[in-house]
């Protein structure tokens, strides 16, 4: 689909207002949601950013080099994508470790009624389509293998205020493998509760998600997208459902070692070398 100079033009100048106005990315009522406009998902070197804009029909997506806001390259996909949101805390996924490969998706409808879900796999310095693909049910977005080769993507089978979901392997090239990812600690295939905080290892492998729940203890998800595997870790921290929504996680450079942190304290750190936690107070 060809983009002309005005209707580029146009759509940013939308991006512009959105950000002037705060906004850009759409909730959803059972998954963080998409991004649209000027925020995106950055390159791993931060020199370029990835966007989407939307239309009734289409989707522009655009590189934009982050030193002075100039579009280097755009194209258009028909129906409406935007930049996976992969937590709460606003943080934005879909690019391959190798930075090859760019992931965008739609929204699906809400669990337990009828439609499809939509993701466009694209190559991240042409914007060519490597593929689309159509789901029937709610997806969202959760990690891409550091090749882009496997997208990881939660099944939500319940929303409300017990979400249920899995996380499901897709072969870029074969379709939706069978089976979720297991917990590789506990053997459990489904899961409950909210993705509120991510961290990436380096090169991409791992993605490392706390989530939040009512009435229990928050874990983190440390998924090892090369190998398609999963380990839940429990947190053995007294904190309330809200207070949970608080908690951020960050991977220490050149380190094995993820912290919990809840505002300017930290709670618990996790090994992720033997998954032993240990709690430090606040």
């Amino acid at each position: 689909m060809k983009i002309s100079l005005v209707t580029l033009a146009t759509a940013f100048a939308v991006a512009a207002a959105m950000v002037a106005g705060g906004a850009g990315a759409n909730g959803s009522p059972f998954s963080p949601g998409l991004v649209q406009g000027w925020d995106g998902v950055l390159s791993h070197d931060r020199t370029v950013r990835y966007v989407t804009l939307t239309a009734p029909e289409s989707t522009i997506v655009a590189i934009v080099r982050v030193r002075d806001g100039r579009v280097l390259r755009s194209r258009a996909l028909r129906g409406q994508y935007g930049v996976p949101l992969v937590a709460y805390d606003g943080t934005s996924g879909g690019l391959s470790g190798d930075g090859k490969r760019l992931v965008v998706a739609s929204y699906g409808p809400v669990p337990g009624t009828s439609g499809t879900t939509r993701f466009a796999v694209l190559d991240s310095r042409s914007l060519r389509t490597r593929r689309i693909s159509v789901l029937d049910g709610s997806w969202s977005f959760d990690a891409v293998a550091p090749d882009g080769s496997t997208l990881f993507l939660v099944q939500h089978v319940r929303a409300g205020a017990n979400p249920v979901y899995r996380v499901r392997p897709y072969d870029v090239r074969t379709g939706l493998l069978r089976g979720a990812i297991v917990d590789r600690l506990e053997n459990e295939e489904e899961m409950g509760g909210e993705p509120v905080s991510r961290a990436a290892g380096a090169g991409g492998r791992w993605a490392y998600t706390l989530y939040a729940r009512n009435g229990h203890e928050p874990f983190v998800h440390a998924l090892d997208t090369a190998r398609r595997e999963a380990y839940c870790i429990d947190l053995p921290v007294e904190l309330g459902y809200q207070r949970q929504w608080r908690l951020r996680l960050r991977l220490h450079e050149h380190s094995e070692v993820l912290s919990v942190r809840l505002g300017r304290g930290q709670v618990a750190t996790i090994d992720t070398s033997s998954w032993d936690v240990e709690t430090t107070g606040s």
